[in-house]
């Protein structure tokens, strides 16, 4: 490892906001930096977490930077946490969570995983490092024919949250969607809301995407989820249905499995989304 000696007098804990780190010379002075690594494509700054009421930190500072085929991810030395170097092509899924302020990056590849929490404040610089993440990390599938796009409709906050996630030139193939959904209950009189998470499950020219709703089990109101895999990482795709609800349950090679819950009425649909994502495997 190497300090990266360019700037002095630094202490990047005190740094409230992310940013753009395009260079080697731009990560804060008191990081320490893997040595031989190529030149930077990208790399963020991920601020540590604000001081809670016992007067700890939840988690350090980080730098995540892309150097050629790899992703490199380093807390502040003080955390004393073991930085990780990953290679592309070891990566088999990626999570992306933003409801309000909470923000986190989870990373999967063949020898463990990592989560990384961010506050979404000024997000900017981060959604720009994961994009040309992404970019590298899935490739885009040669030969399409002209017509395969998927025309679903949506509602409004899942369209916004799908073509924020799309990349360039990316084209969502077959979809599966179901909004959310209020059940209201009357019990001794007084009327209870349930709301049911909605989901939308996309096989497209990179890759397997899921973007709910759905965290810890509840509907989040003011945030999304995303789950990406490379179609060449799923190993089985199946619609499993008992009386009046079903899941959709995609395996990987990383043993890790999506299982996304059904509702009455959706079978068909969801049974042909399936059918369209395995055929997607065998072409």
């Amino acid at each position: 490892m190497e300090l990266n000696t360019v700037q002095s007098g630094i202490d990047s804990r005190q740094y409230l906001f992310s940013f753009p780190i395009q260079a080697t010379a731009q990560v804060p002075a008191d990081f320490l930096v893997p040595g031989g690594l190529p030149p930077l494509l990208a790399g963020v700054f991920l601020p540590q977490a604000d001081v809670d009421w016992l007067g700890r930190r939840k988690y350090p500072a980080r730098i995540l930077l892309l150097a050629g085929q790899e992703l490199v991810i380093a807390a502040h030395p003080s955390a004393r946490e073991p930085p990780v170097r990953v290679a592309l092509d070891r990566i088999e899924s990626l999570e992306c969570g933003r409801i309000l302020l909470l923000g986190w990056i989870a990373l999967t590849w063949d020898a463990g995983r990592k989560r990384l929490p961010f506050n979404t404040t000024a997000r900017g610089p981060v959604e720009a490092f994961m994009e040309a993440l992404k970019s590298r990390w899935l490739r885009a599938a040669p030969n399409l024919e002209a017509g395969q796009r998927d025309a679903s409709r949506l509602d409004l906050k899942f369209e916004y949250a799908r073509s924020a996630e799309l990349l360039c030139g990316e084209i969502p193939l077959v979809q599966f969607f179901h909004p959310s959904v209020c059940q209201k209950r009357r019990r001794w009189g007084l009327c209870r809301e349930r709301w049911l998470p909605g989901d939308l499950l996309a096989a497209t020219s990179r890759r397997l995407l899921w973007i709910t709703e759905r965290h810890k089990g509840q509907w989040e109101r003011y945030g999304t989820v995303s789950h990406s895999v490379p179609l060449a990482s799923i190993t089985g795709v199946r619609c499993v249905w008992a009386g009046r609800c079903g899941e959709l349950q995609f395996a990987f090679r990383c043993e890790d499995s999506w299982h996304v819950p059904l509702r009455e009425g959706e079978e068909q649909e969801a049974q042909e989304f399936a059918a369209a994502v395995r055929a997607r495997l065998v072409t």
